[in-house]
This record gives structure tokens, C-alpha cells and sequence, in this order.
């Protein structure tokens, strides 16, 4: 897997010079599985250009808060990179404050508001069990907007 992922990276480096030498990271969206599928499926297609995680997550994990210039090699479901992908944009927003912009960036569903509300407090309630914590509206959320850099299978993504 490791062999997949750096050979994957040399191609977008090769596609991105400026990139040679820059830490990156390897995530898988969502969940595994399924929900990791379709959220790199719509990375791909380029339909999600955004994202937004738990800032209590990040804690916990003890993780690097996304900011501007953050790489990233997306993984999908099988947890095979699919796309490379550069945070454009970062903002700390309540759960209760994203706004439909966001959600329609987020190309989920309908990418209506009422959608993103509805799958994210599912998603939230969920993951923020598993660490002890419980969802509210009032959490901040990490939310950041990103360009595609390349996709597995083909050079880069369109400028």
C-alpha cells in the first residue's frame, strides 16, 4: 500500500513541481467503506470541492488541523488513492452556522442544506460516540475548501 501511495504522489509531483519535498497526507473521507466510496467518488468527479470535520476530533486524534497549502492523497473505500487534493480555504464554523454554500460544495446528496444538515449530525452523532463525545449545534466544525490536484489513472485535473 505504502509502494501505491508514493508512486501515486511521484505522479502528481511530476504533474506539480512545486509540490517535490512537501509533507503530505493520506485520508480516507467519511467513514471506511461505503461512505469513504462515494465522497472519493464525488472528489474525483468534482463534485465536493469541501469538507468539514469535528475540531474535538482533531483533538483527540492529536492531528494537523487542515490549513491553506495542506496536501492530501484521498483514499477510497478499498483504501486505494484515488486523488490528490490542496486546502484553498479553512474556517472554524459552528455545526449551527454552515451555511448552504458549504453544503453545496460539500456535493452530497441534493447538496441542499437540509441534506447536509441531516447526514452530518448522523455522521457526527456517530463518530463523536466513539470518543466519548456528544454531537450539539454549538460544536465548531473545521471546514475547508480544496482544488483537485490529480486523480489516479490520469495526469491532473483540470487548472
Amino acid at each position: 500500500m505504502d509502494s501505491e501511495i508514493a508512486l501515486f504522489w511521484s505522479k502528481i509531483v511530476q504533474a506539480h513541481p512545486d509540490l517535490a519535498g512537501r509533507p503530505y497526507h493520506v485520508e480516507q473521507f467519511g467513514s471506511p467503506g461505503e461512505l469513504a466510496q462515494q465522497l472519493a467518488d464525488l472528489i474525483v468527479s468534482g463534485e465536493k470541492y469541501a469538507t468539514c470535520g469535528a475540531l474535538v476530533e482533531y483533538q483527540h486524534q492529536g492531528g494537523t488541523i487542515p490549513h491553506v497549502g495542506y496536501l492530501t492523497i484521498v483514499l477510497d473505500g478499498r483504501e486505494k488513492p484515488v486523488a490528490a487534493i490542496e486546502t484553498t480555504q479553512v474556517s472554524l464554523r459552528r455545526f449551527r452556522d454552515v451555511d448552504a454554500v458549504i453544503a453545496a460544495a460539500e456535493g452530497e446528496g441534493d447538496k441542499s442544506l437540509a441534506y447536509w444538515r441531516q447526514a452530518h449530525q448522523t455522521f457526527f452523532e456517530t463518530s463523536l460516540e466513539a470518543i466519548g463525545k456528544n454531537f450539539t449545534e454549538d460544536m465548531w466544525l473545521v471546514c475547508e475548501y480544496f482544488r483537485l490536484l490529480g486523480i489516479a489513472e490520469t495526469k491532473t485535473a483540470p487548472e
